[in-house]
């Protein structure tokens, strides 16, 4: 009666054994008892595993079958099924073995601070490829420690443009190359910047914990300018305002206070003008350009732009995304 016994444990747990995954699926970390259980199991393995596993699945069935036959000779029949029994704890511990967390999920590491045994989300994803993730994509930082500041967001990792670091990657939603026509006041143009993923509070806290930042900003103008004068009072066009909300007397690729683009410091600028191209405001194409990198100021949290009232005035502003490195 035992021997009977023992067998139908086992006619009963082959078969639903017989819907596991291959060795490598993820499911949740505990053990499979029931058929709910099963259908939580997710498939990430081609149509080849499957008819693998389900050929090996075959085979235990039939081993089964096989069983029910030497179930007359008790010596024989009972080392089968503890033969079986073995092969299926086996296959039991490989599936619990191979969930493993992905790089979406939080990346975490032991806190040392103050002795403490803790753990902490990685502050950026330069900290995160010293520790070894070396695979582009988006991660959970937490440039503030989790136990104050402000809660862990996600972000892109740009693992692969710098052989020396992994770089922060934060988007907006101005992203493209966009048109300005139609606004002749200075600043009467508004573009808000809207940050995806995270707010300005983390955000900041992203550039303060980072060596260094930056944002790429350009102006296409046609007889548009950045800055002008009218009735003898200078006049600024196009400007930029820091995410404390504040307008920016300079241009991307200048000095912050400056008051000049990239080519009015280095006074390259088209037809000797002394601070912008755009500010030759002639009918033809021209551009001004360059990085933004004051950590104080960034990011953009606002575009402004004007003299394009008239129908042969127009522009196009270009904002990049916002990238940090070093910790």
């Amino acid at each position: 009666m035992k021997l009977c016994g023992v067998l139908l444990l086992v006619l009963v747990a082959v078969p639903a054994l017989c819907q596991f995954p291959p060795d490598n699926w993820e499911f949740p970390d505990r053990r499979i008892e029931n058929n709910e259980d099963l259908r939580e199991v997710q498939c990430r393995h081609t149509c080849k595993d499957v008819k693998a596993l389900k050929r090996r699945m075959r085979e235990m069935e039939s081993r089964v079958l096989a069983l029910e036959d030497a179930a007359q000779a008790p010596p024989t029949g009972l080392l089968k099924m503890l033969q079986l029994e073995g092969r299926i704890r086996e296959l039991e511990q490989l599936l619990l073995k191979s969930n493993k967390p992905s790089k979406l999920q939080e990346v975490v590491k032991p806190r040392k601070d103050q002795g403490t045994t803790d753990t902490h989300v990685s502050a950026s994803c330069a900290e995160l490829k010293d520790n070894g993730y070396t695979e582009s994509g988006t991660y959970t930082i937490d440039p503030d420690d989790l136990d104050y500041g402000v809660e862990p967001f996600q972000v892109f990792c740009d693992m692969t443009s710098d052989n020396d670091t992994g770089i922060t990657v934060v988007g907006h939603d101005s992203e493209e190359r966009m048109l300005v026509n139609g606004w002749e006041t200075a600043g009467s143009y508004e573009k808000d910047i809207s940050y995806y993923g995270a707010s300005m509070e983390q955000i900041a806290a992203l550039i303060k914990a980072s060596k260094s930042c930056r944002q790429f900003l350009k102006y296409e103008c046609f007889s548009s300018a950045i800055h002008g004068r009218i009735l003898d009072l200078d006049v600024t066009y196009a400007s930029w305002e820091s995410r404390q909300g504040e307008k920016m007397d300079y241009w991307a690729g200048a000095s912050p206070g400056s008051g000049k683009c990239a080519c009015g410091e280095t006074g390259t600028c088209d037809k000797a003008n002394p601070r912008c191209n755009c500010d030759v405001n002639d009918k033809r194409w021209r551009a001004d350009e360059g990085y933004l990198t004051d950590k104080a100021t960034l990011p953009v949290s606002r575009l402004n732009f004007g003299d394009t009232g008239h129908e042969w005035e127009q522009g196009y502003h270009t904002l990049g995304k916002l990238e940090c490195t070093g910790y």
